[in-house]
């Protein structure tokens, strides 16, 4: 078990605690990713189940829910989540890097505060990872704790760099993601919709779709009214 997931691992409860302060950004991914009925979906670090629940509500006729995490105790905890929410999820304890699932196996991949976690590569390697599992005709909905541009951007990284100094124990990962619009699009992705979702801290949420088109686009679009 590596360092990252060691610690998510040993701090399930404590990360449920918070979970209400990213609910907002969840819902909001969920409304812009759109799910439709008998879609496959595969949640990609999904904790203890905030980003499953969110999707499952928004849309009752999931064909099937995957969820993925490396930490066992984090996906426990999301089994009592998602009980009288979705009836049959299943679940997968695996690193987001290398998922054993097969190609094209899903027409939704959702990623949930991960990718700001990791470094460059790795994170390059996980959205590689969610565009082999999303085919060529899928879509990606990623929520990331993310940083303002500018001025704002600047201060909020300062003061986020001091929270960690404080609180060595309690945050981990590399702060506040910039631009994950530009990791997307180097990975031949096209962004079709973007969010930002204030509160105890910011959250960015970005859909992305393998093909583009406007076809593709309006269909996403249509969705979305």
């Amino acid at each position: 078990m590596d360092e990252l997931t060691a610690f998510f691992d040993a701090r399930t409860r404590a990360y449920d605690r918070q979970l209400w302060l990213e609910r907002p950004a969840l819902r909001t991914a969920a409304r812009l990713a759109a799910p439709a009925p008998g879609e496959r979906v595969v949640d990609i670090a999904a904790g203890t189940g905030g980003m499953a629940v969110a999707l499952a509500r928004r849309q009752r006729g999931l064909g099937s829910l995957v969820l993925v995490d490396a930490a066992p105790r984090m996906l426990a905890r999301a089994r009592r989540r998602l009980r009288g929410v979705y009836q049959s999820p299943q679940w997968l304890v695996a690193d987001a890097r290398a998922i054993p699932l097969p190609d094209a196996s899903a027409d939704l991949v959702s990623i949930s505060y991960l990718l700001h976690l990791l470094d460059p590569h790795d994170a390059s390697t996980v959205v590689n990872e969610a565009i082999r599992l999303m085919g060529p005709t899928g879509r990606l909905v990623v929520v990331v704790h993310g940083c303002p541009p500018g001025r704002i951007g600047a201060a909020y990284r300062r003061v986020w760099s001091a929270r960690r100094r404080v609180s060595r124990d309690a945050v981990v990962g590399r702060g506040p993601m910039a631009g994950i619009t530009q990791l997307l699009e180097h990975h031949g992705l096209s962004v079709v919709a973007r969010r930002w979702v204030p509160g105890a801290y910011m959250s960015e949420v970005v859909v992305a779709q393998a093909i583009s088109g406007e076809r593709r686009r309006g269909t996403m679009e249509g969705r979305l009214q």
